[in-house]
Parts: C-alpha cells; structure tokens; sequence
C-alpha cells in the first residue's frame, strides 16, 4: 500500500471499533474522518513528537476515554520508548515493559496497532 508505513504518527486518532479484526485495533484521524454515531464513546490517542523526530526519546501519548457525562477525559501522558520494528513501550522501562504498542500500519488515513501486555 503507497505510503504505509509502522512509523509513530504524531496527531489526534479516534478509535473505529467496528473495523477491530483479529487482534488489531483501528484508528482513524479524529479531525477529517465522518465517524457513524455509537453508544458506548470512543476512544481517542493523541501522539506528541514535541520537538524531535516521532522516534525520539520525547514522544508521548496520551489517552482519552469517555468520561460519566461522555466528554473524553485524558489520562496521563506516557513516554513512548522505542523497541524498534515498530513497536514502542508505554509504561515501565525499555529492559522490562509493562504495556507495548505495535505500530501494524500507518498512513494519512488509518492507524492500526496491535497491544502487547
């Protein structure tokens, strides 16, 4: 596919549940993609690559879930840590992980990640 890649995208993804298969978690571009309506929220990731390139120690993500009154509440930021292939940790330390995610693809139009544990 032209342009995909398993690099970090930087941005604001919102989650698009009804296209999850097989372990894979979809994501669509929160600003520009036409969401149908759903009951129970969506789930939004927000990656900063502040200064530095989207590999860089300075990545962070940050996750936001539907709070009591369905206004997206963000937790805290996380450090992206680089595993390499792909795959970035999220909590602990880059020896040991606690969370991982797997960048499976990424393009202008979709995000798909695969979580470790």
């Amino acid at each position: 596919m032209h342009g995909m890649t398993g690099a970090l995208p930087g941005g604001s993804w919102t989650h698009s549940f009804e296209e999850d298969a097989d372990g894979i978690e979809v994501y669509r571009p929160t600003a520009t993609f036409a969401f149908p309506p759903s009951r129970k929220g969506r789930k939004v990731l927000q990656f900063d690559t502040g200064s530095g390139t989207p590999e860089s120690a300075s990545a962070t993500l940050t996750s936001m879930a539907p709070g009591p009154d369905d206004r997206p509440r963000a937790g805290p930021a996380a450090q992206l840590r680089p595993l390499g292939m792909g795959r970035y940790a999220l909590a602990g330390t880059a020896d040991a992980p606690q969370d991982v995610i797997e960048i499976v693809e990424a393009t202008p139009e979709v995000l798909k990640l695969k979580r470790e544990r």
